[in-house]
């Protein structure tokens, strides 16, 4: 028999190969010590693949079908969503590869992680944001190395308008801005609870979330302290859909949407209380700085400016958190921001002038820092 390593029955270089191949040394190296880096490699180079995947799932609402009538085989998913069989078996194979489904014999399941966030009726889905990174994040990202090498937003040319930020080009698309704000809003619920715990408003009169999206944020705190008065300040387009939250949670007479820019406006009247959330990332060190000198000249003495943010760590090795979101923001947001270190917030923090600094951890990537004006 031919064999590819060189002519004739067994080449010297094909038994040299056969021989080290069977070497349980190299089975132990290749299959137990390097699976792990090799496997992570295939997620690096097939990251698109698996994503579309995942996409294409969520799509035809696989993971809604399997919380509600699974365990399915795969002939089962295939008739339930419409499709042929072989392109249904491509995307199973994708999706339990990865771990997002379970398979027992012949039989699909979702996994724990599936069920908690692809399932399109559960509280915390993130549906709205895999759509999100295909409608926006991928277009944007195709300009990674263009945005690296000239330091600015390259990826935005995607986008309809002349607007220097995403945010402001977003108003363009009503579509695309309505499945911005559901896909904040769902990152928000991962973990504003927490921040609702963790922030001591029990003085505090009015409380401003600048940049506050669609008002999920006030509203989970406006329930916890019921004495507060709070205000969402963005653009006018995203505060039509944080009035309307607003209302439909029957919190009107205490909340409210102001529009107005964060540079050039000043802060809605009397806030004792400017809140940032996922905000800081989106800009660099200059303009970060800047907002937390204004914050300061702003609020009251006693007054306390709150960062919530996934955080990268101190000591910038992670997580994979911080190095999936850094990118999005240098190459398509603004071209400026990250996800940064705790370190660096509360240095910006002090040199505002902020004392009482404190940090707290919350789940997910999430923490908080709270600084009070003397």
């Amino acid at each position: 028999m031919a064999n590819s390593h060189g002519s004739g029955p067994q080449s010297a270089v094909g038994r040299l190969w056969d021989q080290y191949v069977a070497l349980p040394a190299t089975r132990f190296v290749e299959g137990v010590l390097l699976r792990r880096d090799i496997e992570r490699l295939y997620l690096v180079f097939g990251g698109h693949i698996f994503f579309q995947t995942l996409r294409t799932a969520v799509q035809l609402d696989l993971f809604t079908l399997l919380s509600r009538e699974g365990p399915l085989t795969r002939q089962e998913i295939a008739k339930r969503l419409g499709v042929a069989e072989q392109p249904a078996r491509v995307m199973i194979l994708g999706l339990t590869v990865v771990g997002l489904l379970r398979k027992s014999g012949a039989k699909y399941t979702n996994s724990r992680l599936a069920g908690t966030l692809l399932v399109k009726d559960s509280p915390r889905k993130i549906t709205a944001y895999v759509e999100l990174q295909h409608r926006a994040m991928y277009k944007g990202l195709y300009w990674m190395l263009e945005a690296v090498r000239e330091y600015r937003n390259v990826g935005i040319k995607e986008f309809a308008g002349e607007e220097a930020t995403l945010y402001e080009r977003l108003a363009h698309d009503p579509e695309v801005e309505q499945i911005f704000q559901e896909a904040m809003q769902e990152l928000s619920l991962q973990a504003n609870a927490d921040m609702a715990r963790f922030i001591d408003l029990r003085g505090v009169k009015h409380l401003v979330d600048v940049g506050g999206g669609d008002g999920t944020n006030i509203i989970a705190i406006a329930r916890r302290w019921p004495h507060l008065r709070a205000t969402v300040f963005d653009s006018p387009t995203v505060c039509e859909i944080a009035r309307k939250n607003i209302a439909a949670c029957g919190l009107a007479d205490r909340l409210d949407a102001v529009p107005g820019e964060c540079f050039a406006d000043p802060f809605p009247r009397d806030a004792d209380c400017l809140v940032f959330a996922h905000f800081f990332t989106i800009w660099g060190e200059k303009q970060d700085r800047e907002l937390l000198k204004k914050c300061y000249d702003s609020l009251p003495s006693g007054g306390q400016v709150v960062i919530f943010n996934m955080m990268q760590h101190d000591d910038e090795s992670g997580p994979f958190s911080a190095a999936v979101g850094s990118p999005y923001f240098l190459t398509l947001a603004t071209g400026v921001g990250m996800l940064y270190t705790w370190n660096e917030y509360e240095t910006w923090m002090r040199d505002a002038g902020f004392n009482d600094v404190r940090r707290h951890r919350l789940l997910r990537d999430h923490g908080l820092i709270v600084g009070r004006k003397p």
